[in-house]
């Protein structure tokens, strides 16, 4: 993953697997994007079997801005935002889930973030797209509202769930210095905790980053409250497969484990299915990845 020196500028990437509708309301609102910067978009369309690549082959003849559609044919959200981030030929990755949808002006809020060449990673704001929390038995998940700064220094810990892979930037450098996504992690796994520990890793590598309000996108997701429960359980044990990778590794132990230690004996008195959960993933991630704890991409060969 290389980049292009003739394009200083962004690429949103967006992967996609079998949501055609929801994919086309998103780049309908990529569309309406608008900044002085260059930017391009990468679609990754990740193994689709309805009417997604129809889709996109329409799209691109009449797309207002540079636009690519990546095939990966291989089944998982990280190798989708691997194969994107190789394709993209921009400096700062602008991540787009295909049911998030972004506003005009995200472009320009990024690139205002990454001015600081300190910063290797940034979240933004995620509202939902439809306020449907008080009708009975539906919900949205995987929100971010504040409106508060957070900055985390180089080296230091960053929270579960503050930044989030439908509205994620990274600076190429960064993703590069760590290998990439870990394509054991994130969607088509049982470990839908990527965004944080992408983030865990960079900031341990020495970039800092933070959560800024300004980028904001809409959250398409809605979930009956059965189906929230599952996947607030399968959260769960994604944070207990990233528990095992910092603990593991000896340049974010120091930083994780007591944060670790602490959130345990928070949550031993009224949340022990949540602990319960927690342990699961890690002994699964453990079992499945002892002998190579530390690699992106186990046996395959690392293209970022």
């Amino acid at each position: 993953m290389n980049g292009d020196a003739g394009f200083p500028g962004v690429s949103i990437v967006v992967p996609t697997r079998n949501r055609v509708s929801k994919l086309a309301r998103c780049l309908e609102h990529i569309s309406a994007i608008r900044s002085d910067t260059p930017w391009e978009l990468i679609v990754v369309d990740n193994a689709s079997t309805d009417e997604t690549l129809r889709f996109l082959d329409d799209f691109a003849r009449g797309s207002p801005m540079p636009m690519r559609a990546v095939e990966e044919p291989a089944a998982g959200g990280m190798r989708s935002r691997n194969a994107g981030a190789e394709a993209a030929r921009g400096e700062i990755l602008i991540f787009v889930d295909d049911d998030c949808y972004p506003r005009p002006d995200i472009v320009n809020h990024y690139v205002g973030i990454f001015q600081d060449p300190t910063i290797g990673f940034a979240g933004g704001r995620i509202l939902p797209y439809e306020r449907i929390e008080n009708e009975s038995g539906r919900r949205t998940l995987a929100l971010m509202e504040s409106e508060v700064e957070i900055r985390y220094p180089a080296g230091q810990l960053v929270p579960c769930g503050i930044i989030q892979g439908g509205n994620m930037a990274l600076r190429r450098r960064a993703l590069v210095s760590v290998g990439g996504f870990d394509i054991r992690m994130g969607p088509g796994t049982r470990f839908p905790a990527e965004d944080w520990e992408i983030v865990t890793r960079i900031g341990a590598d020495g970039w800092s980053g933070g959560y800024f309000p300004g980028p904001v996108v809409s959250h398409d997701h809605p979930r009956t409250l059965s189906e929230a429960k599952s996947r607030l359980r399968s959260y769960h044990v994604g944070m207990g497969a990233v528990f095992v990778k910092l603990v593991a590794n000896p340049r974010t132990r120091r930083i994780y484990l007591p944060h670790i230690l602490r959130r345990f004996l928070g949550d031993m008195k009224f949340h022990q299915v949540k602990i319960a959960s927690q342990i699961y993933g890690g002994m699964l991630f453990l079992r499945q990845n002892r002998r190579h704890l530390h690699e992106a991409m186990p046996g395959v060969e690392q293209r970022v």
